[in-house]
């Protein structure tokens, strides 16, 4: 009788991880491309100073990705989803901003702490000590529930927008990220490094020594190169759609597609690859995203849902890919911090992504080079975890 209700309380921690997952994401990374062209047009400012915020919230987010992994690790959920919430209510506050640098430093400042203390380093490590007995089936679970994010928020702040203006849709957002996480504290707030497991004194050290692993360092130079791709393309599918002529709403649905295919790469790769070729599994998910991102250089509406379930499957395989494979190759007793290190690889790389893109697109006065440098980045990571056997 005692399975019972301590596997209720199990999937019910990974609920809460679940929806704190959505509201963390929804509310800055995909906002982020929804909020884009209105912030402007309300505004006047340019791509290049939004995607600079963007770019500046990645490179914080990056270097705290293993600060929110080792709090974890030490303190466990109730600390670092705390913190998350109270990052989530500062972000609020900017969305009052009217001045171009106090909304920069408000919501750069907050939304990285945001993504550093709740994107799916930190989440994926709480979900694998909450079940250690079968820690895959937990993650999988987890990024089935956090593929509802994109379906979900696209459609909605594409709604909140024509409906009201980007300010208000941005407070709702914060809000939501308040909840989710104040809900993962409460509901997900162990996920502590097991107990005899203590986390290494020194982290610094730990870093140093995954990282002159010639795999992990392959491995992070590849995920550098898909997190540049992948956050190009979150922050501009939609403007890329509307400049090629299609409407917002049309856009977002299309990018809600997107975001539900990814339940589908989730559980279709991982099935037949994850676990005996996790690093095919992985190339295979970046060549499809690299083929299904040319998709948005077609001007018409069945491309752009082609697009969506290109990529979806692609990059949405690669959440639960790269933490399982993280379970594989990094100490446990320091999984946070580890996995901390490897999203930053991605984040700040991440970040650079959407820099680019906007000065390309102030520079030429069109989208399509966005493409482009989407889909030649992930073709690169593709070729790179070729060589990768484990």
């Amino acid at each position: 009788m005692h399975d019972g209700p301590g596997n209720f309380k199990e999937w019910r921690a990974i609920a809460a991880l679940g929806i704190m997952t959505c509201t963390c994401y929804g509310s800055w990374f995909y906002a982020f491309g929804i909020l884009v062209t209105p912030i402007t047009q309300d505004t006047g400012w340019s791509l290049t100073f939004l995607g600079g915020i963007f770019a500046t919230a990645q490179v914080i987010h990056g270097l705290g990705a293993p600060i929110g992994g080792r709090i974890l690790d030490k303190w466990g959920g109730s600390a670092v989803f705390t913190i998350q919430a109270v990052a989530a209510l500062i972000m609020l506050l900017g969305s009052w901003a009217t001045q171009p640098l106090t909304f920069a430093v408000i919501c750069s400042l907050s939304a990285g702490t945001l993504m550093a203390t709740g994107f799916y380093h930190v989440s994926t490590t709480a979900a694998a000590r909450l079940r250690p007995s079968d820690p895959s089936k937990s993650i999988a679970v987890l990024t089935a529930i956090g593929a509802f994010c994109s379906p979900i928020y696209l459609p909605l702040g594409a709604y909140l927008i024509t409906s009201t203006d980007w300010r208000a849709t941005f407070r709702i957002f914060c809000l939501l990220a308040f909840f989710g996480a104040m809900t993962a504290a409460i509901f997900a707030s162990k996920g502590r490094s097991p107990s005899g497991s203590l986390p290494s004194s020194q982290p610094l050290r730990a870093l140093k020594k995954a990282a002159q692993i010639p795999l992990v360092r392959r491995m992070l130079i590849a995920y550098g190169f898909g997190g540049f791709a992948y956050s190009t393309l979150l922050v501009y599918q939609i403007p890329i759609m509307v400049d090629a002529g299609v409407t917002l709403q049309t856009a977002a649905s299309a990018a809600a597609f997107r975001g539900f295919m990814q339940i589908f790469g989730r559980i279709g790769i991982i099935g037949s690859f994850a676990i005996r070729k996790p690093a095919f599994a992985m190339q295979f998910a970046f060549f499809t995203a690299g083929v299904g991102s040319i998709f948005l250089l077609s001007q018409n509406v069945i491309s752009c849902f082609f697009y969506g379930a290109a990529v979806g499957i692609g990059l949405g395989a690669m959440t639960p890919l790269q933490a399982i494979y993280g379970q594989l190759i990094f100490k446990n007793e320091d999984l946070g911090l580890l996995m901390g290190m490897q999203h930053t690889v991605t984040s700040l790389s991440g970040g650079f992504g959407p820099l680019l893109a906007g000065l390309t697109s102030d520079l030429f006065n069109t989208q399509k080079p966005t493409v482009a440098i989407a889909s030649s980045t992930l073709f690169i990571a593709a070729a790179l975890l070729r060589s990768i056997k484990a």
